[in-house]
């Protein structure tokens, strides 16, 4: 069945209304009839498997025939990326999404050379928002507008950060992770295309960062979030 994101206020009990984009897709697209069936979700973590009972143009209503626990992720990955210019933060959002990334905050930084403008944050945002309904997630991650690298940490207060940085070259990734089985909020910082200042981290080093290294290799900014995601949400959800 197709997969259709909606706010919480389209779920009114039984009754689902589509927004008029999705409306427009289910009915001249998709030409989907009245009793068909759809699977809506609404980032509370549960998807809901809706029979249709109206099909227009601008207006697609159904009625919620079951509820199913959706597919969420134990751990609340946290993903503090240095600006990348071009289009790589919207590869970024939606990739991430697909690993399964709860938020990402972009961050300006001494080496970042974008400057965004404010509309990007809401492009980033509907971008998370399809990746997700591709990719079977049950929640939307939180995409943040973009800030200064010392304003994120009352955002990761409780959780384990880590700073993946050439500059380290004993600490694996892996190795802190071992060391915190237990831990269900982690952040990981990435650097821009030019990667961390030494200021920068001394000053993750002074929050209680962790500055580790993915390995031998260089990875470009666009890539290193994605595997260091990768590898924790692997070594934190796995059977011992």
């Amino acid at each position: 069945m197709r997969r259709f994101f909606v706010s919480p206020e389209a779920v009114q009990g039984p009754r689902v209304v589509l927004p008029p984009e999705e409306s427009r897709h289910v009915a001249a697209v998709l030409r989907l009839r009245a009793g068909d069936r759809i699977v809506v979700f609404d980032g509370s973590g549960r998807d809901y498997v809706v029979q249709l009972t109206a099909v227009a143009a601008l207006a697609v209503e159904g009625r919620v025939v079951e509820t199913r626990a959706g597919t969420t992720s134990p751990v609340q990955l946290t993903l503090v990326q240095g600006i990348p210019k071009g289009s790589k933060m919207d590869l970024i959002v939606r990739m991430g999404t697909e690993v399964g990334i709860a938020r990402f905050v972009p961050v300006l930084t001494h080496r970042a050379v974008a400057r965004p403008a404010p509309a990007r944050g809401a492009r980033w945002r509907r971008i998370a928002a399809a990746a997700a309904t591709q990719s079977g997630r049950s929640t939307v991650p939180v995409v943040d507008d973009p800030r200064s690298f010392s304003e994120v940490w009352p955002l990761l207060e409780d959780a384990l950060v880590l700073i993946p940085w050439e500059g380290e070259k004993s600490r694996p990734i892996g190795a802190i992770l071992a060391q915190n089985r237990t831990t269900r909020a982690v952040a990981v910082c990435i650097g821009p295309e030019g990667g961390w200042t030494p200021e920068e981290v001394q000053q993750a080093v002074a929050h209680g960062a962790h500055p580790v290294t993915l390995g031998e290799l260089i990875l470009r900014t666009e890539t290193a979030g994605l595997v260091a995601a990768a590898i924790v949400l692997y070594e934190l959800t796995r059977r011992p």
